[in-house]
């Protein structure tokens, strides 16, 4: 006679429904069966009709002869006798054409354990398992936005476990790794291009089971919808139906899961603290301190103060990963400023006179860059009643600003000014330096003799002195160095009769009479010796 055992605490993940002979069956997955659904496909994983996955439409409404198990749809099934699974006694052909033919019909449960490849060790390993949802329609019930603050479940290394997630919003990571459970498809992804609110938005993939290189993907990931963000392998909009979406939230169900968790053996999500030293400091034959540093993502340095170095913020780090920092520079004493990507790849040396100050489109000296290896101009903007410039950039402003050449910006500005540049090339950082050049000698231009007795270095400003080159004005500390500051020693009473007036490299120069030189005149022809 008929007879059933309790199995609602038994640990099992698949269902074998048979014929009494054993003729007709089928083996499904637990999650394949329970669950309410009406005339929806669920996935067979075997049977006595095919020898692989496939799925057949069944019903489970909350009513007493519910599921209907069938080897085929429902609606091809019930007068044919394909029916495996019925209940509260139901008859009619749903069981004349199948259990009196068949020696009746039995249901079997079993805990399939299967072996899958270790997503762990996915490009080098130090993944750690924080998330899984198993193989079903429905998508994971965290409703955290990947924060890390939903805890719920048993971890388990199994991809049949139930739904767990363990708490890391307080886990130092920097990387995610988004896989299926049989790790067929998965993606690794910066936190900081996750942790971000966009919509239909490209962002940064690191590298995936499509592609082995860095790419973008168009994902969303909106506040106020809690089944968000939706990471995938590929743009949202195809992904969605060719089964390459990798996390959801909130439970949602739709094609969203039912394309991937059942095919995959559902789906997990791993963390890793990747981290990358990297310097620039040998850039340009080196000698360079790092002093402000912003990481990867969609934001420019906080600072404001207009590159003067009175910022201080965050803990100086010789990461790459790091929060952004910067250390107080303005006492310091450097002559040029090295502005780089944290990868190096994108860089440019400029006088600290060049970037520094107020200017408007202005071209400006840079020294040396990524793209020339010798000294050229580029127009850039540095206004005090915008807070996020001055913007550096490699050239001029106008074709920089949307092509991922800006090297500097601040008041933690975003738009593509930052995404990109600072996605794609381990964010940017301020170095400087103090290079000191020995002047050309001119004193023996001319037969020699002569004595430097006032200096203005490379910039934009002429001499401090308004003596009218009488002598009197005295600043700053006398050097040989061409780019010490402006400095003046007192030659009033000095014996000489002519001037020498030079640039610092000596490329340009005149003498000129002592009388010819002073005195007051008004665009009249002085006498230049030579």
């Amino acid at each position: 006679p008929a007879w059933s055992v309790k199995f609602n605490k038994a640990k099992f993940n698949e269902f074998l429904f048979a014929t009494g002979d054993c003729k007709k069956w089928l083996v499904t997955k637990k999650w394949s069966v329970m669950g309410w659904y009406a005339n929806s496909p669920r996935w067979i994983e075997r049977s006595s009709f095919k020898n692989r996955r496939y799925t057949a439409r069944w019903y489970r409404r909350k009513r007493p002869e519910d599921p209907w198990i069938s080897l085929e749809d429902h609606g091809r099934s019930w007068n044919r006798g394909g029916i495996l699974y019925g209940g509260k006694s139901w008859g009619s052909h749903h069981a004349a054409t199948i259990l009196p033919v068949h020696e009746g019909a039995d249901v079997y449960i079993r805990q399939k354990t299967v072996k899958v490849k270790d997503c762990s060790k996915v490009d080098g390993g130090g993944w750690k398992l924080v998330r899984h949802v198993p193989p079903g329609f429905k998508w994971h019930p965290a409703r955290d936005h990947l924060r890390g603050t939903a805890k719920y479940g048993t971890p388990s290394k199994f991809p049949s476990a139930p739904a767990w997630s363990i708490k890391f919003d307080k886990t130092p990571f920097t990387e995610f790794l988004f896989a299926t459970g049989d790790c067929t498809r998965w993606l690794i992804t910066k936190k900081s291009s996750v942790m971000a609110q966009y919509a239909n938005s490209p962002r940064w993939i690191e590298k995936s089971s499509q592609k082995n290189s860095r790419y973008t993907a168009r994902w969303y990931h909106r506040w106020r919808v809690p089944h968000e963000p939706w990471i995938s392998v590929t743009d949202h909009g195809s992904a969605v139906h060719s089964g390459h979406i990798l996390y959801g939230g909130n439970n949602f169900g739709n094609i969203h899961a039912s394309r991937v968790l059942p095919k995959h053996m559902g789906a997990n999500v791993w963390i890793r603290n990747k981290v990358i030293k990297k310097t620039c400091a040998h850039l340009d034959g080196g000698g360079w301190t790092r002093v402000r540093h912003v990481p990867a993502g969609n934001r420019w340095h906080p600072a404001k103060d207009d590159l003067q170095g009175t910022a201080v913020y965050g803990t100086p780090s010789k990461f790459m990963s790091a929060p952004a920092w910067s250390i107080p520079f303005k006492t310091t004493k450097f002559n040029e400023f090295l502005f780089a990507t944290g990868d190096c790849k994108k860089w440019l040396v400029a006088p600290k006179w060049s970037a520094q100050g107020q200017y408007t489109n202005s071209p400006r000296w840079v020294k040396k860059s990524s793209v020339s290896g010798k000294a050229y101009k580029a127009r850039w903007y540095s206004r005090r009643r915008y807070p996020w410039e001055p913007w550096v950039t490699l050239r001029d402003w106008r074709h920089s600003w949307n092509k991922g050449m800006i090297l500097y910006g601040e008041a933690s500005y975003g738009n593509i000014h930052a995404s990109k540049i600072l996605p794609v090339h381990y964010g940017a950082n301020v170095y400087i330096r103090q290079k000191n050049y020995n002047l050309p000698d001119c004193s023996k231009l001319d037969g020699g003799g002569w004595k430097m007795v006032r200096h203005v270095p490379a910039g934009y400003n002429w001499h401090p002195a308004k003596d009218d080159l009488q002598g009197t004005a005295v600043y700053g500390t006398p050097s040989k160095f061409m780019s010490a500051p402006a400095w003046s020693i007192p030659f009033k009473t000095t014996k000489f009769n002519e001037f020498l007036f030079a640039t610092g490299d000596c490329k340009k120069w005149l003498g000129a009479p002592k009388w010819s030189g002073q005195g007051q005149d008004n665009n009249s022809p002085p006498w230049g010796k030579k």
